[in-house]
């Protein structure tokens, strides 16, 4: 049986983790881990003889954990300092100039029309200083968005964009966010053009890219899709139902270009070498310049990268004919790579794609060997590599999506060999496309039966029952699924119960027969006495029949445990009322609280299926499950009053399975992390969004009232963000909609209310027909606002049992004393309000 070398395995452990936490440290971390590095080598260096066989590897670490936290601490500095540091503070419109890193994807159509981004590496800066434009050199990578006009920017040109930077998280692999600005007078003659083409290598990617698009165009929807995707990494045309499919049964790494395409490509470069008879130098700088190419033509990205770079540590050592290695290259590759780019650790294609490959060097052989008892020896290998790989990726996954694929195994097996005819003939067609279209064409369409299956394969176990099992989402589900695959390991393959019992089981017999002065188990040879070996192997006999009751029983706790912990919507559906209302509702309902616990979520109604947004309650508050009981599916508008988790943490809830035209947000960006963790998720969901500010209004299409009208919105406050904190910079929303008028007031606290109280004296003197209380109903609240507003509804927002004694009895009372029925969520759960006539009814259950 071949050894697996581990002896790279501490220093690239050790590299990841630490990358991981410094990328995202101050500069004082850093250090610290620097110096702690070099007095750990000094110590070792100055004891030549210390620590015997461990001295190497703790020589390797320490010298890794150095160069690591030199190459954080420059290049931290080259991304967040200079002008685009400057630009990052003062919020001023910039003009950068960089390099294409990325092709542009679109976005989901909102309010502002077609939105798409793109990645450009910046390496210039121009911004107006003293009346005139300055432009100073820069490094740093920046996730663009903007309009159409990005469309004409091809990977690997040189381009100026006319943008604003916001910050991304420390971690973040883009050093900021780059907003395309249509009209940036500050700057002189900077616009979103093209100072320079690619070079002659790079137009040729992109010609070949664009020429295999083309011959692709006219075959079946899933060939468009899927040839281009396995063979460039082109997934723009695939199907939402295809994507979605692929998703739910784990195959997205067919199109997400990594392992195994290299390995089919150089598999087959090396096995047509050697029909030619050509020598290994030959056939090694033949699959190494065909691989080189292959990155090119997939473009680099992290997972393209580590596929890449393990290759060429394998070719390297076939030329020097040393025995392959796969973990010994796999731990060079994570050491080089993250040495080079210590922000590539948290990137889920490196992430993913690194666990997978130890997966496959670590896993295969045991789960081979466990199956084994089973099946036979070929169908255990068949089983054990989709298995292994996604035993170790799928913590992992749950943190992109937040379920677990209980088909990946068999999808997996099943689609496995489509993937070696679609590589070749994808990679082919695409190579042939500029010169031969109908030999390229020719190609595709074969590639195309090869991937039919997949999609077939792919589209028949996503439609099974439970084809993905809800799941714990964020780093808590994850830790906990490792859980649950390291007990389900530990139990079919290590066998605790039968290893313990068979230890005491010796320990007593030991004590037993010294104090018999009998021998004891081994001889003076060593060999193992034989009568006390037989007392063994009857004490395993005389357990085995127990052993699967006891298994059976830890495998139901450990069910038990996740069902306890996930749990699924359809055991919700068994000890509760299906979608979470507790009476039936009308359909033209026009305004919902959701129960969220200790947040707020409100919801007007626009149309059927159509409603805003005003906040979404905390992380597993249940937003997602109030919005599909309502039947909302598409968020016209989504507010977001400020960056606390009671009213921001369960976006990512609330945007799975809708669309969004829009958001709002609060100009304080403030608890910090908690604004960046919100914008990266706005932004990578493809939602344009606005900052709110005196005098913002708009209009939503209606139809789902009597009269169906739009609904009309406009921002009463902040009026600045300058000099406030997160409560009392809370958007205060004026919202009419279908003969209702909702005031809704955040968190606001004292300057707050007195603001919205300012705005709405100086206005016309309307009346207000439902008011969401302010901050869940504490005891700040404005007495005179609470009587200007008068409202007939008062909507409190609270988690019953809260430890903040929200709402506090004189918050009640104050709306009560002004004529307002209160309605609390701690208290009637999920309630709505209903318009009949001149009445305001409400929906829901009350105590």
């Amino acid at each position: 049986m071949p050894v697996v070398d581990l002896r790279l395995v501490p220093a690239a452990a050790a590299c990841w983790v630490a990358a991981t936490v410094l990328v995202a440290a101050p500069g004082s971390v850093v250090t610290g881990v620097a110096v702690a590095a070099a007095l750990v080598l000094l110590v070792v260096l100055g004891v030549p003889h210390g620590l015997g066989a461990v001295r190497g590897q703790v020589l390797l670490v320490a010298c890794t954990l150095l160069v690591l936290a030199a190459t954080v601490t420059v290049q931290g500095a080259a991304r967040s300092g200079g002008l685009v540091g400057e630009m990052l503070t003062s919020g001023d419109v910039g003009c950068l100039r960089g390099v294409v890193a990325s092709e542009v994807v679109p976005l989901r159509s909102g309010a502002q029309g077609d939105r798409y981004r793109v990645t450009v590496r910046v390496t210039s800066v121009a911004t107006t200083v003293d009346a005139g434009d300055v432009r100073g050199p820069a490094r740093a990578t920046v996730l663009v968005l903007g309009g159409p006009e990005l469309l004409d920017l091809a990977y690997g040109a040189t381009v100026d964009l006319p943008a604003t930077l916001g910050a991304t998280d420390a971690g973040d692999t883009r050093a900021a966010l780059a907003f395309v600005e249509d009209d940036p007078s500050s700057l002189t003659a900077c616009r979103v053009r093209v100072v320079e083409p690619p070079g002659p290598l790079g137009r040729a990617v992109n010609a070949i890219r664009a020429d295999f698009l083309d011959v692709t165009a006219d075959l079946s929807p899933q060939a468009r899709g899927l040839v281009p995707g396995v063979a460039i990494g082109d997934t723009s045309r695939l199907p939402p139902d295809l994507d979605e499919a692929m998703l739910a049964t784990s195959l997205t790494h067919v199109t997400a270009v990594s392992g195994s395409h290299f390995a089919i490509l150089a598999a087959a470069v090396l096995g047509l070498c050697t029909v030619l008879s050509a020598p290994r130098w030959v056939r090694v700088a033949v699959a190494g310049v065909v691989m080189a190419g292959f990155v090119l033509l997939v473009h680099p990205e992290p997972s393209v990268l580590r596929a890449a770079v393990m290759c060429a540590v394998a070719l390297f050592a076939i030329l020097l004919g040393r025995p392959s290695q796969s973990m010994a290259a796999l731990c060079v590759t994570v050491l080089v790579l993250l040495l080079v780019d210590p922000w590539m650790s948290r990137s889920f294609g490196f992430v993913l794609s690194v666990l997978a490959t130890a997966g496959l060097v670590v896993g295969t052989a045991p789960v081979t060997r466990w199956l084994e008892r089973f099946v036979p020896r070929w169908a255990a290998l068949a089983v054990a590599v989709p298995l292994a790989a996604q035993l170790a990726c799928a913590p992992v996954v749950v943190l992109l999506d937040p379920s677990v694929s209980l088909y990946a195994v068999p999808a997996n097996l099943l689609a496995a060999p489509a993937l070696v005819p679609a590589t070749v003939l994808g990679v082919l067609g695409a190579l042939l496309a500029p010169w031969a279209p109908a030999v390229s064409l020719l190609l595709a369409t074969g590639a195309g039966w090869a991937t039919a299956w997949i999609a077939l394969v792919a589209e028949v176990f996503a439609d099974v029952p439970g084809a993905r099992l809800p799941w714990l989402p964020g780093p808590a589900g994850a830790w906990l699924l490792a859980g649950v695959t390291a007990a389900g390991v530990a139990l079919v393959a290590v066998r605790p119960v039968e290893v313990l019992s068979s230890r005491l089981s010796r320990a007593r017999r030991s004590r037993a027969d010294r104090s018999r002065g009998a021998p004891s188990w081994r001889s003076d040879d060593g060999t193992r006495d034989v009568e006390r070996a037989a007392r063994h192997a009857g004490a395993r006999a005389a357990l085995r029949p127990v052993l699967p009751a006891v298994r059976c029983v830890a495998l139901l706790l450990v069910a038990v445990l996740v069902l306890a912990v996930v749990r699924p919507a359809w055991l919700g559906d068994l000890v509760r009322r299906t979608g979470g209302l507790e009476v039936p509702w009308a359909e033209d309902w026009v305004v919902a609280s959701c129960d969220v616990g200790q947040g707020d979520a409100t919801l007007v109604r626009t149309s059927p299926g159509h409603a805003l947004l005003i906040d979404v309650g905390p992380q597993d508050g249940g937003v997602g499950d109030c919005l599909d009981a309502l039947g909302v599916e598409h968020l016209d508008l989504l507010v977001l009053t400020h960056f606390h988790a009671d009213h921001v943490g369960g976006l990512q809830e609330a945007l799975q399975g809708r669309t969004v035209t829009g958001a709002l947000v609060s100009p304080v960006a403030e608890p910090a992390d908690q604004e960046r963790a919100t914008m990266r998720t706005l932004v990578d969901a493809g939602i344009p969004v606005r900052v709110a500010g005196p005098d913002l209004q708009g209009t939503l299409p209606g139809g789902g009232g009597p009269d169906g009208g739009d609904v009309r919105w406009s921002v009463l406050w902040p009026a600045t963000g300058a000099g406030l904190g997160a409560n009392d910079g809370s958007v205060a929303l004026d919202v009419r909609a279908q003969g209702l008028r909702l005031v809704g007031l955040g968190d606001l606290e004292t300057s707050g209310q007195a603001g919205v109280r300012a705005v709405l004296e100086a206005g016309p003197d309307e009346p207000v027909d439902v008011v969401k209380v302010a901050h869940h109903g504490s005891a700040t609240q404005d007495r005179a606002l609470a009587g200007l507003l008068a409202p007939r509804v008062a909507l409190v927002s609270s988690g019953a049992g809260n430890t903040y004694g929200h709402p506090t009895v004189d918050a009640l009372d104050l709306y009560r004393s002004v004529g307002a029925a209160v309605v609390r969520t701690d208290l009637c759960g999920t309630v709505g309000l209903v318009v009949r006539g001149d009445d305001v009814l409400v929906a829901g259950s009350c105590l």
